[in-house]
C-alpha cells in the first residue's frame, strides 16, 4: 500500500510541475481548482498504465525521487514554453520598431511587461495551440516520458554546450523569421517619411512618424493574418519533436 502512495505522489509531482510551467495550462486566467483537476485527472489516468515501481529504500531517498521528478517536470514544461517564447520574441522585434515597446505594461498573465503586438501574438499562439490540437500531443508527449525516465531511475547521456546553444540559436531565428516581414515593411515606411523630410521639409516627420508606422502595421497586421497563423502553427509543431529530442538525453 505503501508503494503504490509513493507511486501515486511520484507521479503527480511531475504533471504537476508540467501544468505549473507549461503555456495553455499555466496562465493565471485558469482557477487554480481546474489546474488542481487536471493534475489528478491525468495523475489517475497515468497511474494505471505506469509500472510499478521499486520499494523506497527510506525518507530520504523518496525526498531525491521527488525533487527529481519536479525537476523533471518542470524541464519538461519549460522545452515547451521555450518554442512560446520565440513567438513572444518576435512580438516584443515589432513592438520595438513601430514605438510600441515605450507603452509595455506589466500582464499579469504573462508574468512580463509586454506592449501590444506581444500580447497579441502570445494570445494568438494560444489559440493556435489549441486549435491544432496539440495540448493532446503535448499531455501524450509528457505521458510517454514515464517510458523513457521511470519513477525511480534516471539515466542522462548528457547534453553538450553545443546543442544547448543550438536550440537557443534556434529560438531567435524563429522569432526573428517571424517578425522579419512586419520589420520590413516599417523600416520601408521609415525610409518614405525619410525621403519626405528631405523634399518637403515644411513637413514634421516626428510627429507624422509615430501614428503612421502603427496604421501601417495595423494594416500589413490585418492582411497578412492568415499567412501568420499559418507560421504560428509550423512553429508550434515543432513542440513534439523538442520534446522528444529532450526526452532521449535521459533514454
Amino acid at each position: 500500500m505503501i508503494i503504490q502512495v509513493h507511486k501515486l505522489l511520484l507521479i503527480l509531482l511531475r504533471i504537476t510541475a508540467f501544468i505549473v510551467i507549461c503555456p495553455g495550462f499555466s496562465f493565471r486566467g485558469l482557477p487554480n481548482i481546474f489546474k488542481v483537476t487536471l493534475a489528478i485527472g491525468i495523475t489517475l489516468m497515468v497511474y494505471t498504465v505506469v509500472p510499478e515501481m521499486a520499494m523506497v529504500g527510506g525518507m530520504f531517498e523518496l525526498l531525491m525521487l521527488a525533487i527529481k521528478e519536479t525537476v523533471f517536470g518542470l524541464a519538461i514544461g519549460y522545452v515547451t514554453n521555450l518554442v512560446f517564447s520565440a513567438i513572444e520574441i518576435a512580438g516584443q522585434l515589432i513592438d520595438l520598431q513601430v514605438g510600441f515597446s515605450m507603452g509595455s505594461v506589466f500582464d499579469p498573465n504573462l508574468d512580463i511587461s509586454a506592449s501590444n503586438y506581444g500580447r497579441f501574438y502570445y494570445w494568438l499562439s494560444i489559440m493556435v495551440f489549441f486549435l491544432l490540437d496539440l495540448h493532446h500531443v503535448v499531455i501524450n508527449t509528457l505521458i510517454k516520458s514515464f517510458e523513457y525516465v521511470p519513477l525511480n531511475a534516471l539515466n542522462y547521456n548528457g547534453a553538450s554546450t553545443e546543442a544547448v546553444l543550438r536550440i537557443f540559436s534556434r529560438i531567435f531565428e524563429l522569432g526573428l523569421n517571424l517578425a522579419a516581414p512586419m520589420i520590413i515593411v516599417v523600416l520601408l515606411a521609415d525610409v518614405i517619411l525619410g525621403v519626405i523630410s528631405r523634399t518637403v521639409p515644411q513637413i514634421n516627420v516626428l510627429m507624422l512618424g509615430m501614428p503612421l508606422k502603427a496604421m501601417v502595421s495595423f494594416f500589413v497586421a490585418m492582411i497578412s493574418l492568415s499567412w501568420l497563423m499559418n507560421s504560428l502553427g509550423d512553429i508550434l509543431y515543432l513542440i513534439p519533436g523538442y520534446l522528444e529530442g529532450f526526452l532521449n538525453l535521459f533514454r
